[in-house]
C-alpha cells in the first residue's frame, strides 16, 4: 500500500470520529459504499481529488487537513525554522488539577503548500497512538526569533479555540516552557496553563510534576505582575 494514501486514510478516520460520523453516515454524505469508504480509511484504495474534496466538506474541514504531513519536500525543508524543533512531532505535557494528573499530548506541525500547519492530539493514551485523543485541534503555526506562536481550533466543538506560546530552546535537544490558553469547560472560565514541550518522551514523575506544578516562584511572579507567565525550565 502507498504510504501516502495510507496516511490520508488515516486522517480521514481521525477526523470522520471526531465528528462523530459513522462509516455508513459519512459514506452517504459522499455517494460512496460503506465499503468503499473503509478502504480509503486503511488505504487500499486511493482517494481522487474529487473525492478528497467531498470528504473534506462533508466533515466540513479544509481539504489540506486530509494531506497535512503526508509530503515533505524542499519547500517545507527552506521553511524549517532555526529556533525550534527540527522534528514535526513534539510531546506536550501539562498537569490537570482537575483530575489531578499529567496529560500527555502530541504535536505535530506541517506544510501546506502556503505556510505551516499545526494539530494538537490532547490528552493520548501513548505518543504511538494519537488517533485516541480526547480532543483534536488544527491551526497554524507561527516561528519568530524567540518564541513560537500556535492557533487551534476544536474539530468537535466550533466555538473552542485553543492558543499556545513557547519559547524556542537554545539546545534543539532541550525541554522549553510554553502556555496553553483557551476555553475550559468545567469550569466554564477562560484559562492559561503551563506547559512543557519537549523532543522526546519524558518520564512522567515527581520531577516532571514539579516542574509542571505552578511554584511558589510562579505565584510570586503572577501576583507581582498581575498576569500569567511563565519562565524558563530551571
Amino acid at each position: 500500500m502507498n504510504e501516502v494514501s495510507i496516511a490520508v486514510g488515516s486522517r480521514i478516520r481521525l477526523y470522520r470520529q471526531m465528528k462523530k460520523f459513522t462509516l455508513v453516515a459519512l459514506a452517504e454524505k459522499i455517494h460512496k459504499s460503506k465499503a468503499t469508504l473503509s478502504k480509503y480509511e486503511t488505504g487500499d484504495i486511493v482517494v481522487d481529488v474529487e473525492t478528497l474534496f467531498d470528504i473534506a466538506g462533508a466533515l466540513e474541514i479544509k481539504p489540506q487537513q486530509l494531506l497535512d504531513g503526508t509530503v515533505c519536500g524542499e519547500d517545507e525543508k527552506e521553511l524549517r525554522p532555526d529556533g525550534f524543533f527540527p522534528q514535526r512531532r513534539i510531546c506536550v505535557y501539562f498537569y490537570d488539577g482537575r483530575v489531578k494528573r499529567i496529560v500527555r499530548n502530541l504535536l505535530e506541525t506541517g506544510y501546506d503548500g502556503v505556510g505551516r500547519t499545526a494539530t494538537f492530539y490532547n490528552d493520548i493514551p501513548a505518543f504511538d497512538r494519537p488517533e485516541a485523543c480526547r480532543n483534536l485541534y488544527f491551526g497554524t503555526a507561527e516561528y519568530f526569533d524567540t518564541v513560537t506562536n500556535f492557533s487551534f481550533s476544536s474539530q468537535s466543538n466550533r466555538i473552542e479555540r485553543l492558543t499556545m506560546c513557547a519559547a524556542n530552546p537554545f539546545d534543539r535537544g532541550e525541554q522549553v516552557p510554553g502556555m496553553l490558553s483557551g476555553i475550559s469547560r468545567y469550569p466554564m472560565l477562560p484559562v492559561s496553563i503551563k506547559c512543557i514541550l519537549s523532543p522526546d518522551e519524558i518520564p512522567e514523575d515527581e520531577e516532571l510534576m514539579k516542574k509542571l506544578v505552578l511554584s511558589h516562584k510562579d505565584i510570586k511572579l503572577i501576583r507581582s505582575l498581575n498576569m500569567f507567565a511563565v519562565e524558563q525550565l530551571g
